[in-house]
């Protein structure tokens, strides 16, 4: 017989629930208030940090510079329509040990996932075990399951982290990205072509990496993002 997980997470009034994971199929737990916050402590060496998501009022937690850096991910990827940090913790039946994955999302196709940053390798005792009772979670309530290996040092997570300042809806602008469409409508290096726009250059540049950030404008991501020769460009130009 399958063992039950339990779940515990907070309702809307912020009253501790306890359910079976399988009945908090539809719990918005994405909206929901941290069930944990990590303890502050003198000598911690984790960075226990927030980070805003661009369209939430909310902030999610992130306990090190790993969770951080998954949470750019996740703000990242289109599939993501948002999420929060540590609103449910899992356990199985009867147990007095439970766990909090760092993050829960939620897919414009609906669907669910949990975040969870692999702990380092001189930190991974017990970590087996955190993977059977995520997995039987995830089953049990349908949620997809994903784990952050951390200390992703590639040029994508790089680009991501440094434009990920410029993901606010409030650098969106109409005209501009009208004009840099057409300013890029062919490849060209980024600074070139926010110079030929003939606009305001440093309220331009911010708008144009808003526009690469949304991936409106296109770069090489696999690439280290260097203004002065990395070339952009726009679909929406091509023909």
């Amino acid at each position: 017989m399958t063992e039950v997980v339990w779940a515990q997470f907070l309702s809307p009034a912020g009253r501790l629930l306890e359910k079976p994971v399988h009945q908090v199929r539809q719990e918005r737990l994405e909206e929901r208030a941290e069930v944990w916050r990590p303890h502050r402590y003198r000598g911690r060496q984790a960075i226990a940090t927030w980070w805003r998501p661009a369209a939430q009022a909310r902030h999610a937690g992130c306990v090190s510079l790993g969770a951080l850096e998954a949470a750019v991910g996740l703000e990242f990827d289109p599939q993501v329509v948002s999420f929060t940090g540590w609103p449910v913790r899992l356990a199985w039946a009867g147990s007095t040990q439970g766990f909090v994955p760092d993050f829960f999302a939620r897919l414009a196709d609906g669907r669910a996932r949990l975040v969870v940053c692999r702990p380092p390798e001189r930190a991974t005792s017990g970590w087996e075990e955190t993977s059977r009772l995520l997995e039987a979670a995830g089953e049990q309530a349908g949620w997809e399951v994903r784990v952050h290996p951390g200390g992703d040092d590639t040029a994508a997570a790089s680009n991501r982290r440094r434009l990920s300042r410029y993901r606010h809806a409030r650098l969106a602008d109409t005209d501009t990205a009208r004009v840099l469409h057409q300013v890029f409508a062919r490849p060209r290096p980024f600074a070139d072509g926010v110079k030929a726009s003939a606009l305001p250059e440093l309220a331009t540049v911010a708008r144009a990496l808003h526009l690469v950030w949304m991936r409106e404008l296109l770069i090489d991501w696999s690439t280290p993002f260097v203004p002065a020769r990395s070339l952009v460009w726009s679909l929406q130009g091509v023909r």
